[in-house]
């Protein structure tokens, strides 16, 4: 018997888009005279970004289009072609399907939109043509997007007006777009920033192909070095991780724009592509499990894809050296390293007596270093900082800071190329107000420069080794038999566990619980006790009551048995006058255990991701802080102790303010 996970994963397999990225041939369906029109862009762009293959113009009513043959029919073209291009309205994409099927045509790229984004209706058309693709294995991104461009290969099936410029180039760069605008935003940026573009990509309402589809399509070609995208939302979190593991194996880094990140933009954003909407901190965990650099803006967005595209340094830890010409500047740096997730590293003795003996007076060598106005006069001075520095065995990486310098440029650009060469420390230039210039030149040597320390900080956080993507792990036979118990007690109609068969759980998962038992009466009640050792703790047995504190359900620290037995029947009595419809299965009688730091831990199945571990600061105080991490399933210890270490709590169950020192293990 197949379960719902596995089915799952047997679907979240990787399509290869060969035939829709690098096409041999393609057809325009709905191709037409005026360039400026959606059905004429992609003939006019095929032809001027110089695609090799056959292009072959597809409409009824021309003879000719745009200097070439036109047919009827994609049926009536002399070949097989890999690609076509639709561009036809909503009520004619199936009609073009089919006959796109029938000459054996393998990838769509449909422009069309009126689908799923318009409402119950377009679902229904949009659930056919899904239906009707998947059949016959038909390949189709879209509908509804801005198509797709592969520049390396000169295929440009994407009508962005952007593309309309002549000077947009080809590059390392991979991009994947849910919002079609955006990809044209991405190129137009893109052409301002001197970057090249390998593809330029939008998936618009995802009928077939996918985010992730594209990721592991782009990670697989070793001629793009980052990978970002644009992502309202996705429906398969399993073959997300299944793309990110791809990128990985290639080294290929990706940085993603997620949008959606309240529960009523999460709502536009459906609407817009019709992809489902999810909770932004599953997202969140997912990208920090998995690899993802995630930027919070626009501008970062293009910071980290222009870092990628140059730089193939990384950071194997989060410790920052920092040299600038200004102390306050300096200083300024170090503040935003708690908030970004990095520290300030404590130089060793050698480096800041090196750095000290070359320094002037006022200047200090102390982390951050302030090599004051030094720069203007003595290049080879700050390029001995910078060297020191970077081979600093406590210094993961540097961030070199220089304000309005307009003086000795040619010198410091080479002492701090040269500096760059003597290890695989990740070295980013800060150069605010200074000569425009001598950017560039550092950005052809693989050096990130910004005009804007934060930027810089913020790529050096982006440049820290990600945590390999782990596959998904074969459960423990102990999961195996407390599953079986799940599916008895669903079986017999319960849809909440009682605390006695939640322990019964736990024990099969191994977990360890306090000593205790289920009481039928006093009597019981009073044996289990003596048998635990008191004092002992008394909780109603009780499948249909989440809160027995609500309705008098639990009695603390009870420190004889007379007492246990005169507390059963209060607590029964109370229970039956408070909840009279819920049935009562007896009393748990468990030991009393001491006072501690309280955490909660809990697990729910995301629509998207699957299981979500969840852990935070428990007891009464858990709705009050609100003081949680979730990570996908399945988590590795490093994880689990990781999680436990980003808590707010975490300094006080650590042996802070007093505090004795928890089992972090345990």
């Amino acid at each position: 018997m197949v379960s719902q996970a596995d089915r799952k994963v047997a679907g979240s397999m990787l399509r290869d888009l060969t035939p829709l990225l690098n096409p041999r041939s393609v057809a325009v369906i709905g191709a037409t005279p005026d360039p400026q029109r959606v059905g004429g862009r992609p003939l006019a762009f095929l032809m001027r970004f110089g695609f090799p293959g056959a292009i072959y113009p597809v409409n009824p009513k021309y003879d000719e289009v745009q200097g070439r043959k036109c047919y009827r029919s994609v049926i009536e073209l002399p070949e097989q072609v890999d690609m076509a291009v639709v561009a036809v309205p909503a009520d004619k994409v199936l009609e073009a399907l089919r006959e796109c099927q029938e000459a054996g045509i393998p990838s769509l790229t449909v422009y069309t939109s009126g689908f799923s984004e318009m409402g119950t209706e377009g679902q229904r058309l949009e659930e056919e043509l899904t239906a009707l693709a998947q059949r016959d294995g038909t390949l189709i991104c879209g509908p509804n997007c801005q198509g797709v461009a592969n520049l390396n290969d000169h295929m440009v099936a994407n009508f962005s007006s952007t593309l309309l410029r002549h000077d947009i180039g080809a590059g390392s760069i991979g991009f994947v777009g849910q919002s079609g605008l955006f990809t044209g935003i991405v190129a137009a940026e893109c052409h301002k920033r001197g970057l090249g573009l390998g593809y330029l990509n939008s998936t618009g309402n995802e009928c077939v192909v996918d985010f992730s589809d594209m990721i592991a399509h782009m990670a697989r070609d070793p001629r793009i070095n980052v990978i970002g995208g644009y992502m309202e939302g996705i429906r398969d979190g399993i073959k997300l991780r299944n793309a990110l593991q791809v990128a990985q194996e290639h080294n290929t880094p990706v940085v993603v724009l997620k949008v959606g990140r309240t529960e009523e933009s999460a709502k536009a954003a459906a609407s817009h592509t019709g992809s489902l909407a999810g909770s932004y901190e599953t997202y969140r965990a997912a990208f920090r499990q998995w690899g993802v650099i995630e930027a919070n803006d626009i501008s970062g967005l293009f910071d980290f894809m222009e870092l990628f595209s140059s730089c193939d340094a990384t950071s194997d830890g989060n410790r920052i050296g920092i040299l600038s010409n200004s102390g306050g500047v300096g200083v300024f740096c170090a503040d935003q390293l708690g908030p970004l997730g990095l520290q300030l590293a404590q130089l060793e003795r050698k480096t800041r007596e090196g750095i000290a003996s070359n320094l002037p007076v006022f200047g200090s060598a102390e982390n951050p270093v302030d090599f004051t106005l030094q720069a203007l006069t003595d290049a080879q001075a700050i390029g001995s900082h910078l060297s020191l520095m970077v081979r600093d065995r406590n210094v993961d990486a540097v961030f070199m800071f220089l304000g309005v310098q307009m003086l000795n440029l040619e010198e410091l650009v080479d002492e701090i190329i040269k500096a760059n060469k003597i290890n695989r420390k990740a070295i980013v230039v800060g150069w605010m107000l200074g000569n425009k210039s001598v950017p560039p030149k550092f950005w052809r040597e693989g050096i990130p420069c910004f005009d804007d320390p934060v930027r810089g900080l913020k790529a050096l956080k982006a440049l820290n080794k990600a945590l390999p993507v782990s596959g998904l792990a074969r459960p423990k036979k102990c999961v195996q038999a407390a599953a079986g118990r799940l599916e008895d007690l669903t079986g017999s109609g319960s849809t909440q566990l009682g605390e006695y068969q939640s322990r019964e759980i736990l024990k099969l998962l191994e977990v360890p619980v306090a000593r205790g038992g289920l009481a039928r009466d006093a009597a019981g009640a009073r044996a289990l006790a003596e048998d635990i050792g008191l004092p002992v703790v008394l909780k109603v047995e009780s499948n249909e009551i989440g809160h027995k504190t609500d309705v008098g359900g639990v009695k603390l620290d009870v420190k004889t048995s007379a007492d246990v037995g005169l507390m059963f029947d209060d607590l029964m009595a109370t229970v039956a006058e408070r909840a009279p419809e819920a049935e009562i299965k007896g009393v748990g009688v468990y030991e009393m255990l001491p006072s501690s730091f309280e955490l909660i831990a809990g697990i729910k199945r995301d629509p998207v991701f699957g299981p979500v571990v969840l852990v935070g600061t428990g007891g009464l105080m858990v709705d009050i802080l609100s003081d949680v991490v979730v990570r996908i399933a399945p988590i590795s210890k490093q994880e689990a102790r990781e999680m436990i270490s980003l808590l707010k709590s975490f300094p006080l169950f650590n042996g802070a303010r007093g505090h004795k020192k928890l089992d972090l293990s345990a």
